[in-house]
């Protein structure tokens, strides 16, 4: 294997992707499998705690899809946060919302969603089941709601 490969393997393994209110929609709107959203920032220290929770429950989980949406300010990407996710060793996609305005996004997560953190979304599409979670978690209600979502 050669050095470049690795590095960019490595590059890709961790790399933060931004998306849009829209795309954000979009993305939700075509998932076929479970799927949980954690909504977090580095400088929120409830959702800085709830992390590995969520991560332990991926771990236990692989049919279910974890996604971790950063919602940090412009400084923090994508430098700030890859090197965050790193520190913690996050093994679910991370994607960070370039929109700062949360009544542009807050609405596609939940429409009574203020956009206050923690906050987490649980969606299975073949159960039409859908149920947000505003406020931290501790690690019993995230593999509650998470074993909920078992097929």
């Amino acid at each position: 294997m050669s050095t470049c490969f690795l590095i960019w393997t490595l590059w890709m393994a961790t790399a933060v992707a931004r998306v849009s209110p829209a795309e954000l929609e979009a993305r939700l709107a075509r998932t076929d499998s479970p799927m949980v959203v954690n909504l977090w920032a580095t400088w929120c220290a409830p959702c800085v705690e709830e992390l590995p929770y969520f991560e332990k429950a991926a771990k236990q989980n692989p049919n279910i899809k974890f996604v971790y949406l950063s919602l940090d300010l412009d400084d923090a990407y994508p430098h700030q946060i890859d090197s965050f996710v790193n520190k913690l060793g996050l093994s679910g996609e991370v994607w960070w919302m370039e929109e700062s305005n949360a009544n542009k996004y807050a609405p596609i997560i939940d429409a009574q969603w203020k956009g206050s953190l923690p906050a987490t979304l649980f969606i299975h599409p073949g159960r039409k089941y859908r149920k947000f979670v505003q406020g931290a978690m501790d690690e019993a209600m995230v593999m509650k709601e998470v074993g909920a979502m078992k097929d």
